[in-house]
């Protein structure tokens, strides 16, 4: 095993995706010593293709807004279908508290995170891809890192270390603090198709959720002509599989017919993956000279394209309080407790609505908006992903929260049936990042 001793790095990042590309960029433009480990090998596939608005100020200071651009397709907006409504919902960008920028882009994962990586290490980060960190040592003064790669296993030692590892979670499951919400347990089926018919949506780019039964399926537009499609359903839905993934996938997807209708004649042209236990946190985001970042702390129900935005700023809100931390020890705690609070205050926000996404009363909410006092406005921004604003935003969100209590007391029976059964079952029998067996 090789060792190495001496000159130390200032940080270590376990993970390469948005959240571990991001934070180490921006340190290794503050002039720390960063190094980086991504167990995978870039390009990779990867869900999560859906940009918001708010993403696009954060890549431009990274440098690479350009370069995204490039590969992405125009985001103007996210459009809603429900089973229950004629006419679908189209939520625009552009009517947003704050309007700048009014759209975001569709892109392809295993393309976006590359840029992401690549980009980091043009800025100096020592980016080591195929190379998974299998154990770390909490020491005094620097944390000691084991790292696995095809040239053998090796150590490093750095001042700090932060955890973007995704859902690997690496810290959070060797310390055992992170644990499932068992208020919101769901899985997701998913996969890329072509020759998806273009009626699916109606603003060109927009990202399409259509309501069903059992919970809720994506369209998502990709570049290259494929259409990123998934399914996240509820728990007893779940337990009712019976046969192969491949089999359960398309069985869901012909139960919103509306869905299939654009389906049934596209091609599937990739496997069929499955994630579990979808939704999660850890019980603290930081400890001593250590932070999670991303996924690696909490992870949401992905209806409103949370997942890259929350990691990426997290990584921006991360950055600035571990090169403060570094520079001025005696007040690391300070400076990473002030970042636990302001992300853990946007997961919130993105949370309420997610964790009641599927009941009727939302469900009604989204399906005929009235902007009163801009409520529907402050929904906009939310979607965009201005959550860390106060002022306006704040009593506007609390005014649809009253809405929302009453729209649940007015289909009171149809709300308790929800909730009922959204209690019957708690835990999910879709395997975690399983993947379907195609002939």
């Amino acid at each position: 095993m090789h060792t190495e001793r001496t000159a130390p790095y200032d940080v270590a990042v376990i993970g390469g995706g948005p959240a571990g590309a991001t934070v180490a960029t921006l340190l290794a433009q503050r002039g720390r010593k960063v190094t980086l480990f991504e167990k995978a090998t870039h390009p990779r596939f990867h869900i999560g293709e859906s940009l918001l608005p708010k993403n696009l100020p954060i890549l431009e200071r990274l440098g690479v807004l350009d370069a995204v651009k490039a590969i992405g397709i125009h985001k103007p907006g996210a459009e809603f279908v429900s089973p229950d409504h004629d006419a679908r919902q189209c939520f625009l960008f552009s009517d947003a508290l704050d309007p700048n920028p009014p759209h975001s882009y569709q892109v392809r994962r295993s393309q976006f995170d590359a840029i992401l990586l690549d980009n980091a290490r043009q800025k100096g980060v020592a980016v080591q891809e195929g190379c998974a960190v299998s154990a770390i040592a909490f020491d005094d003064d620097t944390h000691r890192l084991t790292h696995e790669a095809q040239d053998g296993t090796s150590e490093c030692r750095a001042r700090f270390v932060i955890d973007a590892s995704g859902r690997d979670g690496l810290i959070a499951r060797h310390m055992e603090i992170r644990q499932r919400n068992k208020s919101h347990n769901s899985a997701a089926m998913f996969a890329h198709f072509e020759s998806v018919r273009s009626v699916a949506w109606e603003t060109p780019g927009n990202i399409a959720i259509y309501w069903f039964e059992h919970g809720w399926i994506w369209l998502i537009p990709l570049s290259d002509g494929l259409t990123s499609v998934g399914a996240v359903c509820m728990p007893d839905y779940l337990k009712s599989r019976e046969g192969s993934l491949d089999e359960f996938f398309f069985q869901t997807l012909r139960l919103c017919p509306k869905v299939w209708d654009h389906l049934k004649e596209a091609d599937v042209a990739t496997p069929i993956r499955a994630a579990g236990n979808y939704s999660y946190s850890a019980s603290d985001a930081f400890g001593e000279r250590y932070l999670l970042l991303g996924d690696a702390y909490a992870f949401i129900d992905p209806v409103f394209s949370s997942g890259v935005f929350l990691a990426m700023s997290s990584a921006e809100l991360a950055a600035d309080a571990i090169d403060k931390s570094l520079d001025r020890p005696q007040r690391e705690a300070q400076y990473l407790r002030s970042y636990q609070q302001r992300i853990d205050r946007g997961i919130a926000r993105f949370s309420w609505f997610i964790y009641r996404f599927n009941t009727p009363a939302m469900r009604s909410l989204f399906m005929g908006p009235r902007n009163i006092l801009g409520i529907r406005t402050a929904v906009v921004s939310l979607l965009a992903g201005d959550i860390y604003r106060s002022g306006g935003l704040s009593w506007r969100l609390g005014l649809f929260r009253l809405l929302f209590a009453a729209a649940t007391l007015a289909a009171f029976k149809r709300s308790q049936k929800w909730e009922n059964r959204r209690r019957r079952f708690r835990s999910i029998t879709v395997a975690d990042d399983e993947v379907a067996e195609r002939s």
